[in-house]
């Protein structure tokens, strides 16, 4: 059985994750999940009650239920109180919260309600500790706050030279375990600084990565945001950026096939850019798996077009 660990948050990680269920019970899985996030639900519960932003937490473990996630994602995420002192709120982030609140520990609540939904697989956060995402600017700006960075109120294209977390805090037990154990680490896809990074970022994962046998394997991106954190960002800019974070080569990168277009209404009207799939030296580094991942029928990356590329990965 191969031993999965999967590191990320948000959507893009949901979207492996439910790629990657396809192959149970050959593979166990472990989801690491990104705890910066500063905006929306999350971060409003993370001010007010001094706790870690449950967000990219909650659409894990919708990911890996047994149950059809996108009734789930309707039930627990999407829907959101409409007035009062809830407005902006979705029942899954507060039912985290509750747990959290009676049991005194995250793993418990986490656990807790990932025994309720039947998860196949393990959510653990990255870490316990409550941590700020920085970058540095090209022209020396520095901008603190997860949300500042994923939805910059500055140049997008300014490239950012450093990221880092306030304080650094340090990788859950948990997840030490889980990584010196794993024979795979997916990283991505999903926000590169806001999603990705910011895990490789806490104290105490560089030096695990190193220990880790693991191989590891990126997937790019799709689409930037017009005026987001990776605008005009091409798939080397991706692999670049990360390999700088990690103090070991990927293995495998999987890539959308670029024989295959978008369709463009759909990218359009979300203000996404197709990440360009740009040739060079840099493919020659790793082993590329190129495959078409467009869904159809809306702006993104399709799910069930990941398992055929995942399989060659593992050679099932």
């Amino acid at each position: 059985m191969h031993k999965v660990v999967t590191i990320g948050g948000g959507n893009g990680q949901s979207v492996l994750l439910r790629a990657l269920k396809h192959y149970l019970p050959q593979i166990e899985i472990t989801a690491v999940v990104s705890v910066s996030d500063s905006g929306g639900s999350s971060g409003r519960l993370r001010e007010k009650f001094n706790i870690l932003p449950i967000g990219d937490i909650l659409r894990v473990i919708l990911a890996l239920s047994s149950y059809p996630y996108l009734e789930l994602r309707e039930i627990f995420y999407s829907n959101r109180f409409s007035s009062g002192e809830l407005a902006g709120h979705n029942v899954g982030n507060l039912i985290l919260t509750h747990l959290f609140q009676e049991t005194g520990d995250w793993l418990k609540a986490i656990n807790a309600f990932s025994e309720t939904l039947k998860i196949q697989g393990r959510v653990l956060p990255i870490t316990l500790d409550l941590t700020t995402l920085c970058a540095e600017l090209e022209n020396g700006q520095i901008i603190k706050g997860e949300t500042k960075i994923d939805k910059p109120d500055f140049d997008c294209h300014l490239r950012k030279i450093k990221l880092w977390l306030e304080p650094t805090g340090q990788v859950f037990a948990p997840v030490k375990e889980a990584i010196l154990n794993a024979d795979y680490i997916f990283l991505g896809p999903g926000d590169l600084y806001t999603s990705i990074l910011p895990n490789l970022l806490v104290g105490g994962m560089s030096e695990l990565l190193t220990q880790s046998k693991a191989k590891l394997i990126f997937t790019c991106s799709l689409a930037n945001r017009e005026t987001g954190e990776t605008c005009g960002f091409k798939a080397s800019d991706y692999v670049s950026e990360l390999q700088k974070y990690l103090t070991r080569p990927i293995v495998t990168v999987i890539l959308q096939d670029p024989a295959f277009q978008p369709n463009e209404a759909h990218f359009q009207a979300k203000k996404w850019d197709p990440v360009e799939i740009d040739a060079g030296d840099w493919q020659k580094k790793y082993t590329i798996i190129s495959h078409d991942l467009y869904a159809e029928k809306e702006a993104g990356m399709d799910w069930e077009k990941l398992i055929e590329p995942i399989g060659k990965v593992f050679k099932l």
